[in-house]
């Protein structure tokens, strides 16, 4: 039976590198099968030979984790959805009290938990950060200090003086943050609550926690977002289940992430006891970027684990995608040559099969590349003028039983992330476009990280190096 445990401390004794410790931390929740139970087991929790009688389940939301933050470092925590991690985060904060284990935190903690979380919404922006800052223990002295800074990085004007139940979540939020980042936290949580604000505010953000890692300040950063962690961590872990699966460079984790995310808890369950076989976690073998050999750096692989959770196809009219797969530039079209994890910089084909159930007139093809949020950053329809002219010339006919293929070429112009691609089969009448059949979400495909770059933008357009033409030259002295 599980019972809470009274070991957290907040400033133990620690080595003056390490600004969280957690060890063996579990949660247990009691679910009981209807409310009277409850009761029941408060008042008759025991038969009459004293042993305890349950009339609950036990749900582990967290179960025997231990990891250390060290301080000027960022932590990435990974996860789908009830995997354990606001848990995680929560235990870590005080804000809940382990079933088991212990976590040690050495100095200030600040946390960005639950938007607007912290708030009084009856009271003013102002009087909130006040009221945040006390509970977090600043003196007024120290937070009239901030204020100007608070207020300035917030960015929400003459709203600082309405009350906070009026803000919108975006408001919230940049309040929320600009408090807990100005209030020199030795250790700052983040769980998700940045995908809240918009771009430029992310960015506004990122910036900040890294000016806060260079004075030592440790960060926990809990994000869906593979491309922010790789871009932003340290070191990442992964959770699942309520279980810490690993805890490894973030392009290994978020790798593997990708993998397993839409594959059953058996299928979790079977990939890590056949690395735990090994009795060598930190050197298991999770292709990067590098071949089994060790020779050459791998261009490209086919991971059949990674695949879209929710691909949707629409009813055919006619005609239908019967397949797509995804080949090197240089590779053959036929599916032994087919690859879903690409080198980075690498271009690649994108080849969609379909077949005509009836006589089609007027038919294009098209196909488009998403971002993990949806955002389409690249796409392709054949014939090229499909749905800017009439002209028969611009459109092909299949006619009933017809098959055949279709490739859409890209040049390596993605970052290192996870994308989707979506297809479509498309008719022309009068100018007029129909969906033939549609397959959004149809097929991953993954970037893999290379040599360690700056990121600007959504694609790599950028060619070569930047070349210094020098147009006076300095005198020598």
């Amino acid at each position: 039976m599980c019972s809470e445990s009274n070991s957290i401390d907040s400033y133990p004794p620690m080595n003056d590198r390490i600004a969280i410790r957690a060890d063996g931390l579990s949660k247990c929740y009691h679910i009981y099968d209807h409310p009277r139970d409850r009761l029941i087991q408060a008042i008759w929790g025991r038969d009459r030979f004293g042993r305890s009688k349950l009339r609950y389940r036990e749900f582990w939301a967290l179960n025997n984790v231990s990891f250390e933050l060290a301080r000027g470092q960022t932590l990435g925590v990974v996860g789908r959805n009830g995997s354990g991690k606001s848990t995680l985060l929560q235990l870590l904060c005080g804000t809940l009290r382990p079933t088991k284990g212990s976590v040690n935190a050495s100095g200030r903690i600040g946390a960005l938990l639950e938007l607007g979380s912290g708030f009084n919404p009856e009271f003013s922006g102002l009087d909130n950060v006040y009221l945040n800052a006390a509970l977090l223990g600043l003196s007024h002295a120290e937070v009239e200090k901030q204020l100007d800074a608070i207020l300035s990085f917030a960015d929400i004007g003459e709203f600082i003086h309405q009350p906070v139940k009026t803000y919108s979540s975006g408001m919230a939020l940049r309040l929320a943050f600009a408090v807990q980042a100005h209030i020199n936290p030795d250790v700052l949580v983040v769980d998700e609550a940045l995908a809240v604000g918009d771009e430029l505010f992310q960015k506004k953000c990122y910036s900040h926690l890294e000016r806060l890692k260079e004075k030592g300040t440790a960060v926990l950063l809990v994000t869906h977002s593979c491309p922010q962690i790789i871009q932003h961590c340290d070191q990442a872990l992964l959770l699942h289940s309520g279980r810490l699966r690993m805890i490894e460079s973030p392009a290994k984790v978020t790798t593997t992430y990708q993998r397993l995310m839409n594959e059953s808890d058996k299928a979790w369950d079977r990939y890590f006891s056949d690395i735990n076989s090994t009795k060598d976690l930190n050197n298991q073998h999770i292709p990067e970027c590098s071949s089994d050999q060790g020779a050459k750096p791998q261009k490209a692989w086919m991971d059949h684990m990674l695949k879209p959770k929710s691909p949707e196809t629409y009813t055919p009219k006619g005609g239908s995608i019967v397949d797509a797969w995804i080949t090197l530039e240089e590779a053959l079209t036929n599916k032994t040559s087919q690859v879903n994890n690409i080198a980075f910089g690498k271009s690649f084909k994108i080849n969609f099969e379909y077949l005509a159930e009836i006589d089609l007139e007027n038919v294009a093809m098209a196909c488009n590349i998403a971002s993990v949020n949806g955002q389409r950053l690249s796409g392709q329809c054949h014939p090229k003028q499909a749905g800017l002219t009439n002209r028969s010339e611009a459109v092909t006919t299949f006619q009933a039983g017809s098959r055949w293929i279709t490739q859409f070429h890209f040049n390596g112009g993605l970052w290192p992330g996870l994308y989707f691609i979506s297809g479509g089969l498309l008719s022309y009448r009068s100018g007029e476009r129909e969906f033939i059949h549609r397959a959004i979400d149809f097929r991953a495909l993954r970037i893999l990280e290379g040599e360690p770059m700056h990121r600007i933008g959504n694609c790599a357009l950028a060619k070569g190096n930047p070349k210094i033409i020098n147009l006076i030259e300095a005198e020598t002295p």
